[in-house]
């Protein structure tokens, strides 16, 4: 009744054709835990679902900013760094350097986060600006 249930004997079974196959199971058991793991432990930094680590915008990225925040008149806005987030579209986090566009203009770091919808899904657009506290 129990014959199918070999893998589960103690390690001192007698037959050695059973102790073979439970070697080659807990073989295979322990290889299988060990990638896993090795997979799970990688040193990358990135959270699933979360932002990019910040670097250079690309001339794509560039283009997307400068059309989009084409219609802010009284800042302007020069994109550091950028950082996207995967959503149904695509999120871009430009940390800025800005300067207000009147005479003697504060200068100061913003965030701005441009939403770029999936094709056929309507315009990217700005969701939020954020002036950093300093």
């Amino acid at each position: 009744m129990f014959n199918s249930l070999f893998l589960f004997y103690p390690l001192n079974v007698q037959n050695p054709m059973r102790r073979f196959f439970m070697f080659l199971a807990l073989a295979a058991i322990t290889a299988v835990t060990a990638a896993l793991l090795t997979a799970c432990g990688s040193n990358d930094s990135r959270i699933v679902g979360g932002y990019t680590d910040q670097r250079r915008p690309s001339a794509e990225e560039r283009e997307l900013f400068e059309t989009v925040t084409a219609q802010i008149d009284d800042i302007e806005y020069k994109p550091v760094s950028v950082a996207t987030q995967v959503v149904a579209g695509t999120n871009y986090r430009f940390l800025c350097k800005a300067r207000e566009n009147r005479k003697r203009g504060k200068r100061f770091d913003a965030v701005i986060v441009i939403y770029k919808p999936l094709p056929g899904q309507g315009e990217p657009r700005i969701t939020a600006i954020e002036r950093s506290k300093r």
